[in-house]
């Protein structure tokens, strides 16, 4: 049996809480109603501080990354291009570094696919030439990570919001939403403070009603708020919106 030194296991324990509080700055970023915006950059900062630390960590520097993509997201919310652009490159250039590394790791290839998803968002023409970069990372994400979640968050996304021309499909994003919401649920110690999850669900439920099925997009919205009872978004617009729907 492998033996830690005292010194090594306290450093552990303070990195493990130090995890913790993070993932939980996130979260409560995702789920405010403000911009949140110093939350995020926050967020950043104590992952960039802890990869620092351990500078040849490739997880810490794909942890960046992830608080990185938080903050790309959220300036969705309010197009905040600028934001999001001052944060681009750099996100960009750490998720190519940890391929780089790693070619073989899919979760970085599908964030990657995911930024470029966003800048797409904000720049359409762009999709001339990300377009096809970033439904290649997202096939080879597919093969190399089958079970992750991420994967399948991004490859739903990438269905749902593409329009159907050029590409998008409504009944594979419910597929992959559904596969995701499935495999994040197999680690039930992996939702604490799990942004992610709590989006997938945001995001199932409206694929749902669109689709025309208004109980399942209820049952799903009331889900996430048994997850999250502050989940605003969902109180406040998507589960009225889907009793509407349903004459509720």
């Amino acid at each position: 049996m492998k033996h830690f030194h005292p010194l090594v296991i306290v450093f552990l324990s303070f990195t493990a809480l130090g995890q913790d509080a993070t993932d939980e700055l996130m979260y409560k970023a995702y789920l405010s109603n403000d911009r949140a915006t110093d939350l995020w950059k926050k967020a950043i900062a104590d992952r960039q501080a802890s990869f620092k630390a351990d500078p040849t960590n490739i997880h810490a520097q794909f942890n960046v990354a992830l608080a990185q993509f938080g903050l790309l997201s959220s300036t969705m919310r309010y197009k905040d291009e600028d934001l999001f652009d001052e944060y681009y490159d750099a996100t960009e250039e750490n998720l190519e570094s940890i391929i780089e590394v790693n070619k073989q790791w899919g979760d970085p290839q599908a964030l990657l696919s995911a930024v470029y998803g966003l800048k797409m968002g904000y720049s359409p023409m762009q999709g001339m030439f990300l377009g096809s970069k970033s439904n290649g990372l997202t096939e080879k994400a597919k093969k190399l990570a089958p079970a992750s979640p991420l994967v399948w968050k991004v490859f739903a996304n990438s269905k749902y919001f593409t329009p159907e021309m050029w590409g998008g499909d409504l009944e594979m994003a419910i597929d992959g939403y559904e596969k995701c919401v499935k495999f994040y649920e197999s680690k039930p110690d992996g939702l604490k403070f799990n942004w992610m999850y709590l989006d997938a669900l945001a995001f199932q439920g409206q694929a749902y009603l669109k689709n025309g099925d208004t109980g399942k997009a209820i049952q799903t919205f009331e889900k996430a708020l048994k997850v999250e009872p502050d989940f605003g978004w969902v109180r406040g617009a998507l589960l009225p919106k889907a009793k509407a729907q349903a004459g509720k």
